[in-house]
C-alpha cells in the first residue's frame, strides 16, 4: 500500500484562510471560506475492503465530506456523505471502502464541501490483499478405515495455515489439525492422513486455507472407504428348458473380492456356481454365469454372493422359470398290457393349455403324435399311456419339446399249476416268443432263486411241463436275452407247491 502526502496542499490551505481573515478585518465584504481536505493513509486492508482516513477543516462553515475510490483516477465510486461540522479546527475522518476486488490496485481521495466551495485531497493508492488459494486433490491410500487426503495451497505472500474438513456429508463435521503453508507466492502440496473411518462409506472432504487476507475453500470431493463388497442380483436371461444365465454386479470396494451364485428350487438354494474373481476396484463389475441341466418349466431361486476380507454380502433373492413343458412318468417299467400315467406342467401355470404327446416305439424311425392333453389348474396335464414295447414319450407345448421319458416294458409271464406236478406258462407281448426259453426257478431257504430247468415255449408262446420236486416256492423268468430287443426281463407270480406222497 502506498499514499501520497498532500503536505503542500495543507500549507496553501492555511495561506488562503489567513487572506480571508485579513480581508474581513479590513472592513471589506465577507468572503465564505472553502473547507480543506487532506487525504490520509488507508488501514485494515483486506481482500475486498479497506478503511480510508483523512483530515477535514470546515473553516467555520457547515461542511460535509466523503471519499471517492476506484481502479483509476476517474474513481467512479464514493462513500456516503457525512458531516464534519462548522468548526475551524481539523477533524479526523475515516470510512470503509467496500466491494473491492482481491489483489487489485485502487485510487482514493477525500472530498469536502461547504458554502465556500469544494476541496479535494490528493490522490492516494493502495492494493487489496489476495487470499490464499486452496485446491482439493484426490484421496490416496484408501483402506477399510483410513485414507490420505491431498491438495495444494498458494499462500499468495501471506502467512497461511490449512486443514481438511471431512465427513459423510457436505456438512463435514470433522477436520484435521491446522498446519502452516508458509508465506510464499507459489502453490505447495499438502496432505493429511485421516483414520477411524467407517468401512464401506462415502466420505466428502475439502481443503481450507486461511491467512489475514481471508479464507478459501477447495471444491468438495469424495472417496469411499474399503469395505464388504456391494452386490446386486440382476434378472436372469437366456432362459431355455434346461438352462439359464444368472446375472448381477459386484463392487469390490477396494479389496480383493470373489463371487458366486447360489441357486435352487427353494430359498434354501442347495447349489452354487464356482467361485470367480471380481478384482479389487471401486466400481461395479458385471458378472454372469450360465446354468445347465436344469429341470424344464421349473421355478428356481437364486442370489449373488460376494466376499472379501471385510465381510460377505448377499444380493436379493430373485426367481426365474425355465421354459418348455415337463414330462414325468408314474413308473418307468411296466408289464405288458398295463397302463402308466404320464404327467407334467407348462411354465405359464395356466389351465386350458394344449400339450401334444408323442410316442416313439422301439424299432420305429420317428415319434408320432398319439394324444393332446389339456392342462388343468396350475398348468398340470396328464395322459394314461399303454406302451406295448419299450417306448420313448415326448411332450410338446408352444413349439418347445420336453426331454424324452422312456418306459420299459416287461413281457407278461403267466404261470399256474394244472395238476399234480404239472405246470403251464405263457409269455404275452406284442410279438411271438415261440422257440424262446424260460427259466423254471425255485427259491432256496437262503432266499436266492436257482434255475431248476429251462422250458422252451411252443405255439402261442406257451409251454406245459412237469417237475419232480415235492415242495417249494417257484416262478418263471424270461431273461432279457430271450425276450429280445425292446423288452425287459419278464417275471411271473410265485407259486407255493407241496406235492403229496403217492
Amino acid at each position: 500500500m502506498r499514499t501520497r502526502s498532500p503536505g503542500r496542499l495543507l500549507a496553501t490551505s492555511f495561506l488562503l484562510a489567513a487572506l480571508v481573515l485579513l480581508a474581513g478585518s479590513s472592513g471589506g465584504a465577507a468572503v465564505l471560506a472553502a473547507p480543506t481536505a487532506i487525504t490520509g493513509p488507508v488501514s485494515a486492508v483486506r481482500t475486498t475492503s479497506a478503511t480510508a482516513s483523512g483530515t477535514v477543516n470546515p473553516n467555520g462553515q457547515s461542511t460535509s465530506w466523503y471519499f471517492e475510490y476506484g481502479t483509476s483516477t476517474s474513481y467512479g465510486r464514493r462513500t456516503q456523505s457525512r458531516s464534519a461540522g462548522s468548526g475551524t479546527a481539523n477533524v479526523q475522518v475515516s470510512a470503509a471502502l467496500t466491494g473491492l476486488t482481491p489483489g487489485t490496485t485502487y485510487h482514493y481521495r477525500l472530498v469536502a464541501t461547504n458554502g465556500g466551495g469544494t476541496a479535494r485531497g490528493a490522490d492516494g493508492i493502495f492494493t487489496t490483499l489476495t487470499a490464499p488459494v486452496a485446491a482439493t486433490g484426490s484421496a490416496t491410500s484408501v483402506t477399510v478405515t483410513s485414507a490420505t487426503l491431498n491438495g495444494s495451497v498458494d499462500p499468495n505472500g501471506r502467512a497461511t495455515t490449512w486443514y481438511f474438513e471431512y465427513g459423510t456429508s457436505t456438512s463435514y463435521g470433522s477436520r484435521t489439525v491446522s498446519r502452516s503453508a508458509g508465506s510464499g507466492t507459489t502453490a505447495i502440496s499438502v496432505s493429511a492422513a485421516v483414520s477411524s473411518l467407517a468401512p464401506g462409506r462415502v466420505y466428502h472432504y475439502r481443503l481450507v486455507a486461511s491467512s489475514d487476507a481471508g479464507t478459501s475453500r477447495g471444491r468438495d470431493r469424495t472417496f469411499s472407504t474399503a469395505g464388504p463388497p456391494t452386490t446386486m442380483t440382476a434378472p436372469a436371461s437366456s432362459l431355455a428348458p434346461s438352462s439359464a444365465r444368472l446375472n448381477g454386479s459386484v463392487s469390490p470396494n477396494g479389496l480383493a473380492t470373489t463371487w458366486y451364485f447360489e441357486y435352487g428350487t427353494t430359498i434354501g438354494y442347495g447349489a452354487r456356481t464356482p467361485t470367480r474373481n471380481a478384482g479389487s476396484g471401486t466400481r461395479p463389475v458385471n458378472v454372469s454365469f450360465g446354468l445347465t441341466r436344469l429341470r424344464t418349466a421349473t421355478t428356481y431361486h437364486y442370489r449373488l454372493v460376494a466376499r472379501n476380507s471385510a465381510g460377505t454380502t448377499r444380493g436379493a433373492n430373485l426367481t426365474f422359470t425355465t421354459t418348455g413343458v415337463t414330462l414325468a412318468a408314474q413308473a418307468y417299467k411296466v408289464v405288458y398290457g398295463r397302463a402308466v400315467m404320464l404327467s407334467g406342467l407348462v411354465p405359464t401355470r395356466r389351465a386350458g393349455e394344449s400339450v401334444t404327446v408323442f410316442a416313439e416305439e422301439f424299432g420305429r424311425g420317428s415319434p408320432r403324435a398319439i394324444a393332446t392333453a389339456v392342462t388343468g389348474n396350475g398348468g398340470v396335464w396328464s395322459y394314461l399311456a399303454r406302451p406295448i414295447i419299450r417306448t420313448s414319450y415326448l411332450a410338446n407345448w408352444n413349439g418347445v419339446t420336453s426331454r424324452p421319458t422312456v418306459i420299459g416294458v416287461r413281457p407278461k409271464v403267466r404261470f399256474r399249476r394244472i395238476g399234480r406236478a404239472r405246470f403251464v406258462t405263457r409269455v404275452v407281448a406284442a410279438r411271438s416268443f415261440r422257440g424262446r426259453k424260460v427259466k423254471f426257478q425255485r427259491r432256496t431257504s437262503a432266499g436266492r432263486w436257482v434255475t431248476v430247468k429251462r422250458v422252451r415255449l411252443k405255439r402261442r408262446s406257451a409251454a406245459t411241463f412237469r417237475t419232480r420236486l415235492r415242495r417249494g416256492t417257484f416262478r418263471i423268468v424270461m431273461s432279457v436275452n430271450q425276450a429280445g430287443p425292446g423288452y425287459l426281463a419278464g417275471i411271473s407270480r410265485t407259486i407255493v407247491y407241496r406235492r403229496r406222497a403217492s
